[in-house]
This record gives structure tokens, C-alpha cells and sequence, in this order.
């Protein structure tokens, strides 16, 4: 039986899913749903899951977004895609991230259920690559038994180094092994320490790209908590401890099992928050307090991916730029270090893009301030004067300064931020029209689509109508 997961903003559209799909037929069980990718990854964090059913256009956190970050932290998952509209852009780009299958939902009731399901199966088991059945397998649950049995852990550094010739001397060793989950192989030795030793390194003699874990006081746990342990300590601690250049690392299971800190969802939200800002960018004591702040919570990497894939959004919504260089690697960045290093450019090139005059580091503070407070106040009135007083500068000298800084005219930039988000609210909730325009700050329904149409050249309606439904035709 595999375990299924739907992933759908629209909550009728879950429901109906689970309802009438013919799930038992196909060896298939749907054992969780959520909302958006953010609650999804979430939810894989503690759960098993085979299949994931997730639809594209969704609030905090698209399925694209989902997808990708699926394909890293758990490659043997396979994803199909619900979509209300054959959009021929965003399903040819699931397809090229790994989606399997793709169903439309608006023909789903014209459609045979049973086909939709068996057309999904069959490319399950055509599918000989993931080996679920291999990774899922492992060892018996129970205690490790008596004697000065040595535990270590071994897992690949790098998405898609693969320890097949360490796993074929683990097999020939003395010795029990399990591979945990894939590229994650628990090997406990029989002999002495230095026998161990010995042996480990002929298992690893001319394989790269591997971490190595010295497990200390295993003896009296459960194997079950170990491999559970291993998995967290992988994607969670490893995340944040892993050196480049170092292979080999002591590990106290018992410690680690007590030491990780408690992330609150007030924790998260905070963090969301305050990297939705350019602050950090001209700020040198900001931006490494705020890294330090996420080291100390040990953020999990899907929670750090969920909060960046936000974050580099804004930062181009706020930038008025399509798409900022590097901005599309949050997905390839596997450990701590590797996030730091691309902060660290991505700061450099913001702040290239936003030097283009001799300012200060006060004046340029002050017009990302200015920028930050329209784009947390949206929904409110903004005035120059006002605007310019609140960072304690002139209107004259704060209008040129920011036409400077943020490539276009204070009154320019409000009204790209205000279309910018009411396409993000056209395309991925179901707001109605005025409830848009009262969120972005216009006082009616006509004055937001007057000028709505005079920079996207439709409607809103229109806008919206052709998004979830125009591309149909591409595909006939």
C-alpha cells in the first residue's frame, strides 16, 4: 500500500479527491492533505509518504515550489500535478522537475477515475529507478543485543553522489547494515574498535563525496529510533554542522536526541518577516545576527527553503526586477554553508543594483526603510511628503535619492508594487475584485480596474479568467 498526500489551496477540491478516487483499488491510501507546499513539506517531516497528488497555483507556497523542493530532500516521492488548466508553461516545467502525471481537474469528471488512477500505478511500477521497496526495507525493529557492537552512519554530502561501492562492501563486511533511507546506510561492526576502523576505511577507500558518523551510546536504543534519529539528524543538525573538507564526525545520539531546540511557529513567522526586507542587504551587524539566529534554531531546510522562496520574491517585487541573478538556486543549496555563501552574493548583487551613486549607507537605509513600509502597508494610502519625513529627509532630496536607488519614481513604484501584488492575488487565491483593490490600497472597485487595465491591458476579471483558463487551447 503506498501512502498518498493531496496538496490543494481549495479545500472542496481535497475532499472531492479523497472521496471519489477509487484509492484501495490501486494498492494506494491517502494518509494526510494540505494546503499549500509550505504545509505539505511540514507535514513530510513527519510522516512517510509515496505519492504526492499537489496542485500548481497555491498561496505561501506554489506547487513548483513544492515540487522542487521534494525532489531534493525526498527524491524517492512521486509527484503528480492537479492543475485547473492545461497551462502548457507551468506543466512542461513539472514535468522537466519529475512529475510523473498531470491531471486537469476541470475535465476530471469526464474522465474515468479508475483510467486516471491506473495510468498513475502504471508508471509507478515502470519506474525501476527509486527502489522503494529496497529503501523501505531496512532491519527488524528491536534492540541492537549484547556485546561492544560499534555503530557508524554514512550518507552522501552531495545530492546525487550514490554509495553504490560502499554499499556492496557493506554487504561483503562483517557485520549488519541497513540502508536507512536513500544515501543513508547505518553499518554496526561486530569486532573491536580498531577492527572497525580497519574496516571502514576499506569501505570508503575511493568514495567521495561522503559524510562519516561515529555513533556513540546506541547500545540500549531501539534500531527503529536510530534510523528515525538518523533521517532527523541528517536533514536537521547535519544541515547546519557539516564542514566542507571534513568526512569524519563524532556523534553522541543520546545528546543530540535531547539537544535540538524547539522551533515555534511564532519563531517562523518572525523569521519570514523580517527576510521579506532589504535591511539586511546594507547592514553588515543585521545580516550575520540574523544568520546566527537561524543557525541557533536549526531551522529545518524545508522551513529555510519555505521562508526564502518568499523572501526572493519580494525582494524582486521590491526591486521591480522579473527575476534576481542566483535567485533560482534555493533548491540546489544542500547544507548551511552553501546557504550562507549564496546570501552573501545575493547581497553583493543587490546591493551593485542599488549602488548606482556615490549615496551613503544612511541615505541608502533610509529608501529601503521607505521601500519596506510600502511593502508591508499596501493597503494604505502613501504620500511623498509623508513618506520622505518619516525617514528624516527632505521631499525634494528623498524623491531624487529613491528614483536613484530604486530605478523608478516613488509614485512608479508604489504602483508596480500594487499591481505586482494584486497578479499574485489574481492568480493564486480567489479574492473577489474589490476585496483586491481595498487589500492594495485603492478606495474602489473602478479606480483599481481603470488602472489595472492601463498597465496590464485587461481587466482583472479578464486577467484572472485567462490564467485559469486561456492556456486550455495550447493543447487543443
Amino acid at each position: 500500500m503506498l501512502n498518498v498526500l493531496i496538496v490543494d489551496d481549495n479545500k472542496l477540491v481535497r475532499k472531492g479527491l479523497i472521496a471519489l478516487m477509487p484509492w484501495q483499488q490501486f494498492g494506494l491510501q491517502v494518509v494526510g492533505e494540505a494546503a499549500n507546499g509550505e504545509a505539505a513539506l511540514q507535514f513530510l517531516q513527519q510522516n512517510e509518504v509515496d505519492l504526492i497528488f499537489t496542485d500548481l497555483m497555491m498561496p505561501v507556497m506554489s506547487g513548483i515550489e513544492l515540487m522542487r523542493a521534494v525532489r531534493m530532500r525526498y527524491p524517492h516521492i512521486w509527484l503528480v500535478v492537479l492543475t485547473f488548466h492545461q497551462d502548457f508553461e507551468y506543466v512542461q516545467e513539472a514535468l522537466r522537475i519529475g512529475a510523473i502525471d498531470y491531471i486537469v481537474k476541470t475535465q476530471l469528471e469526464k474522465e474515468n477515475l479508475e483510467d486516471v488512477l491506473s495510468r498513475i500505478v502504471g508508471r509507478i511500477n515502470a519506474d525501476s529507478t527509486i527502489g522503494h521497496d529496497a529503501k523501505r526495507a531496512g532491519s527488524k525493529i528491536g534492540k541492537w543485543g549484547a556485546g561492544n557492537r560499534i555503530g557508524y552512519a554514512f550518507f552522501s554530502i552531495r545530492p546525487g553522489a550514490v554509495l553504490e561501492r560502499c554499499g556492496l562492501r557493506l554487504q561483503e563486511d562483517a557485520g549488519d547494515w541497513t540502508e536507512v533511507d536513500n544515501g543513508l546506510w547505518l553499518w554496526m561492526s561486530e569486532g573491536p574498535e580498531e577492527e572497525a576502523e580497519r574496516a571502514l576505511r576499506r569501505l570508503t577507500d575511493g568514495v567521495d563525496d561522503i559524510a562519516i558518523l561515529r555513533l556513540h551510546g546506541i547500545a540500549e536504543l531501539d534500531e527503529a529510533e536510530v534510523m528515525k534519529w538518523l533521517r532527523e539528524f541528517r536533514d536537521r543538525q547535519f544541515f547546519y554542522r557539516m564542514e566542507p573538507g571534513r568526512s569524519v564526525y563524532e556523534v553522541s545520539v543520546m545528546h543530540e536526541r535531547q539537544g535540538s531546540p524547539i522551533v515555534f511557529d511564532e519563531d517562523v513567522r518572525s523569521m519570514r518577516e523580517r527576510w521579506l526586507s532589504l535591511y539586511w542587504v546594507n547592514n553588515d551587524e543585521v545580516f550575520h545576527d540574523w544568520l546566527a539566529d537561524i543557525e541557533r534554531l536549526r531551522l529545518p531546510q524545508a522551513t529555510l527553503e519555505s521562508i526564502f522562496y518568499s523572501a526572493v520574491r519580494e525582494w524582486e517585487r521590491t526591486l521591480s526586477v522579473k527575476a534576481l541573478p542566483g535567485g533560482d538556486r534555493i533548491g540546489s543549496l544542500p547544507y548551511w554553508h552553501d546557504w550562507v555563501r549564496w546570501l552573501r552574493q545575493m547581497k553583493t548583487d543587490i546591493l551593485r543594483m542599488t549602488s548606482k551613486s556615490a549615496y551613503s549607507k544612511e541615505v541608502t537605509d533610509a529608501i529601503f526603510k521607505a521601500a519596506d513600509m510600502i511593502r508591508q502597508e499596501l493597503n494604505r494610502p502613501f504620500g511623498l511628503v509623508e513618506t520622505a519625513e518619516s525617514v528624516n529627509m527632505s521631499r525634494s532630496y528623498f524623491s531624487q535619492c529613491f528614483k536613484d536607488i530604486m530605478g523608478k519614481s516613488f509614485n512608479e513604484y508604489i504602483r508596480d508594487q500594487r499591481m505586482a501584488k494584486a497578479v499574485e492575488l489574481l492568480e493564486y487565491t480567489n479574492l473577489p475584485i474589490n476585496r483586491i483593490a481595498e487589500t492594495i490600497g485603492y478606495p474602489n472597485e473602478k479606480y483599481f480596474s481603470r488602472i489595472f487595465r492601463g498597465q496590464m491591458g485587461q481587466s482583472p476579471s479578464e486577467y484572472r479568467q485567462l490564467r485559469r483558463q486561456g492556456a486550455q487551447s495550447s493543447d487543443g
